[in-house]
């Protein structure tokens, strides 16, 4: 059957299987960014943990945390580049839901050098995973 166009405008090609394919990729792309908030949220709580066995304090949960926070992002990027872009923005804004503290002062990001090394490292790790590869990829 011919399609007529409209207002000289040329007549869409997609179909309903286009739009549904671009509604699946915009929801899995919403569900990721949830689930970096997540652990954008779990790598602050994370980060706190350090082990003493003497002078001289071991910060594991720290290493765990940016380890974590990269990791999401490599991964997600491997699977599309643009879900490590979108893992990459819903880790941030999950930070900034962290940084944004409460009525009592902060939540999980304490204003220490723990908790700015934290900020630093693990957004620095974030971003790095994220445009990783460059024009090139």
């Amino acid at each position: 059957m011919p399609t007529v166009s409209v207002e000289g405008r040329q007549p869409s090609t997609e179909g309903p299987v286009a739009h549904s394919a671009r509604a699946r990729s915009f929801a899995v792309h919403l569900l990721v960014a949830a689930a970096a908030l997540v652990v954008a949220i779990l790598a602050a709580w994370v980060s706190r943990a350090v082990w003493r066995p003497g002078p001289l304090p071991i910060p594991w949960g720290l290493a765990l945390g940016v380890a974590g926070s990269g990791a999401a992002v490599w991964l997600a990027r491997a699977a599309a580049r643009s879900l490590g872009f979108t893992v990459a923005a819903g880790w941030i804004v999950g930070l900034a839901v962290l940084l944004a503290g409460g009525p009592g002062g902060d939540l999980i990001v304490i204003a220490d050098t723990l908790g700015y090394t934290f900020l630093v490292v693990a957004t620095g790790a974030v971003i790095v995973a994220a445009g990783w590869g460059g024009w090139n990829a």
